[in-house]
């Protein structure tokens, strides 16, 4: 009795630190980066041409989080992730008449992945991607390089009017980072698709290649250098 009752015991040791070397193995890390990127935007619908509301180019920037999990000595990590960026011509509307401003907000799922032949030391490369829904606001201006007194500006104001909208669509995204301690920087290109909620605006596109730039936060994880990657 005695026996079986000490091996049940050492069984139960066993167990409990099995389960806290795992614990120790997992890592949760959160990214916060500033994406800045060039986008192309084109737009379906009852849009007028020659304004810019069917299709225009400039800047798109903003914030991102992911929140990432995986296992220390592994190659693969993945999470939720959020975001919001803005585009209004080709300087966030500053200075200019822009056709819309558009302001996107995506939630979903991020993976990543590791090279690990050309990661060592503090020094990590990642290839990752999302996939995340988006939800869209436009608010209509007076069109690329449209004044308050400016030629046709009765059109202009009457599709400002009239070309408001909200859409729901998805987003799609990939980039090759490196992480260099806390600092993350990573080029990449991404796309997103959405459709007119009740609006004259059926169907928006939007394509961006741009980098992001930001720092890493290790929630739970090994000790800042990891003899797994010397």
């Amino acid at each position: 009795m005695r026996r079986t009752t000490t091996m049940g015991l050492l069984a139960m040791i066993g167990l409990a630190i099995g389960a806290q070397r795992a614990r120790a193995d997992d890592t949760l890390e959160l990214e916060l980066t500033v994406p800045v990127a060039l986008a192309d935007r084109a737009t379906t619908g009852n849009a007028p041409a020659g304004f810019g509301y069917d299709a225009q180019s400039g800047l798109l920037t903003g914030a991102e989080a992911r929140l990432l999990f995986g296992e220390s000595h592994g190659y693969f990590a993945f999470g939720p992730t959020v975001g919001a960026q803005q585009m209004a011509g080709p300087a966030l509307g500053l200075g200019e008449g822009h056709a819309f401003r558009s302001t996107y907000v995506d939630a979903g799922i991020a993976a990543r992945g590791l090279f690990p032949c050309m990661s060592g030391g503090d020094t990590r490369w990642h290839l990752s991607g999302i996939l995340a829904l988006t939800g869209v606001h436009a608010d209509a201006g007076l069109g690329v390089g449209g004044e308050d007194n400016g030629p046709a500006v009765d059109a202009r104001r009457a599709a400002s009017d009239e070309l408001d909208h909200a859409g729901l669509g998805w987003r799609l995204a990939l980039d090759l980072s490196i992480h260099e301690g806390s600092f993350v920087a990573g080029v990449g290109l991404g796309v997103r698709q959405y459709f007119g909620i009740d609006a004259p605006v059926a169907r928006g596109w939007v394509m961006d290649v741009g980098v992001r730039l930001g720092g890493r936060i290790d929630l739970i994880g090994p000790p800042a250098r990891d003899p797994h990657w010397e």
